[in-house]
């Protein structure tokens, strides 16, 4: 990747972003795992997948905030490995640039709980093709160049602390000026729609 990004009309993104049983970064589990692909202002594909865990345990407060409905899930929830193997056919695409709010922060670490639950060795190839919306907006707003390499530079942004800086996806669809229902954010397919619109404003002031 370099700084002609937003120049390149033919490059496909794959914007992700998971829902999960707690908020532990060690242990909580996805059951709810959602992907787009996009190309310019085109979304080409949607992919929403719930991952079926017979003990699957969702906290209190997970379920407020995702809007966890269990009659759906049983519906729709389908094995792990089923999930992860179709997702990882995108993840480890080289062609795709990977997107997401905040996955450097979190949902790395629920694609290596997913990965551990079904005996699947962890392959962290796919990171260096990520860029973080998260990361980016605290680059837009602290007038942060890229420097160095791509991953390393977003880690830095990813551990920036200031009183006063606000980098949430419901703050940056705001800023922006994004239409949005407030009351479906945290559905992982909701999340992405969004979060796309949100990396298009980005990349066009942000030279990655």
């Amino acid at each position: 990747m370099n700084n002609l990004l937003k120049q390149k009309i033919n490059q496909k993104f794959v914007v992700f972003d998971t829902e999960t049983e707690g908020l532990s970064l060690t242990d909580s589990r996805p059951w709810q795992l959602s992907w787009i692909v996009c190309k310019g202002e085109d979304i080409l594909e949607e992919h929403d997948e719930f991952v079926f865990y017979d003990d699957l345990n969702v906290s209190e407060d997970a379920a407020r905030i995702t809007g966890f409905n269990k009659e759906k899930y049983i519906s729709r929830a389908k094995p792990p490995i089923e999930v992860w193997k179709k997702f990882a056919s995108y993840l480890y695409d080289d062609n795709n640039i990977l997107v997401g709010q905040n996955v450097l922060g979190y949902d790395i670490y629920i694609l290596n709980t997913m990965m551990r639950g079904i005996s699947i060795q962890n392959d962290w190839s796919f990171i260096n093709r990520m860029l973080d919306t998260k990361a980016l907006a605290t680059a837009l707003f602290k007038d942060i160049k890229p420097s160095g390499d791509l991953l390393s530079w977003q880690m830095k942004l990813m551990n920036h602390r200031e009183k006063g800086l606000k980098t949430s996806q419901g703050f940056l669809l705001k800023q922006f000026g994004i239409d949005h229902d407030p009351s479906k954010l945290h559905d992982a397919l909701y999340d992405i729609q969004m979060n796309y619109k949100i990396f298009r404003k980005l990349i066009m002031q942000v030279d990655v």
